[in-house]
């Protein structure tokens, strides 16, 4: 009987969107989402402290056996990608204080699994999240349906990761 604790973390300096999916042998279960907010009356270093407080908290919070994080894509906006690195980085650093297995999806690995293409709109990707888990609502904000993607890819990926290790032995 196969468990596994898949944590989908879609990275922001602003809003960083968390999701929690168990599964166990085929049966898929959302345990918890969200997002981390930091807010913007602080300066990036307290928004960078604060995210690493928060983060821990869930991370002391619930059974976590591996971290979905979001690769960063290209953007024409320059701060964006920076903050964003920023935060991904206080992640990363996060998620190996606490000894996780770490894997990266870019968005469109994330939407061509769970809808199978990799232009799905935001809406979409929503849809199927909720179509998933037979949700009556939207998880919200956004960034909480894109945790819950990257959660979901990889935990499809996991056969095809799995076959890898063994090819390797």
């Amino acid at each position: 009987m196969e468990e596994i604790f898949v944590l989908g973390v879609d990275p922001g300096i602003a809003i960083t969107g968390l999701a929690i999916v168990k599964k166990k042998n085929e049966n898929l279960e959302l345990i918890h989402y969200g997002a981390i907010k930091t807010s913007s009356a602080l300066t990036v270093p307290e928004r960078l402290k604060d995210l690493h407080r928060q983060l821990t908290d869930v991370l002391c919070n619930f059974k976590i056996d591996h971290a979905a994080i979001e690769k960063l894509f290209f953007s024409t906006n320059l701060k964006t990608v920076i903050n964003v690195s920023e935060a991904r980085g206080v992640i990363l650093y996060t998620l190996s204080e606490f000894d996780k297995e770490i894997y990266e999806y870019t968005p469109l690995e994330a939407k061509k699994s769970v809808l199978g293409k990799g232009n799905a709109t935001k809406k979409e990707i929503q849809e199927a999240v909720m179509n998933i888990f037979n949700l009556v609502a939207s998880p919200k904000p956004d960034d909480a349906a894109d945790a819950i993607a990257l959660a979901l890819c990889h935990i499809y990926s996991l056969p095809y990761l799995r076959s890898l290790d063994d090819c390797s032995r």
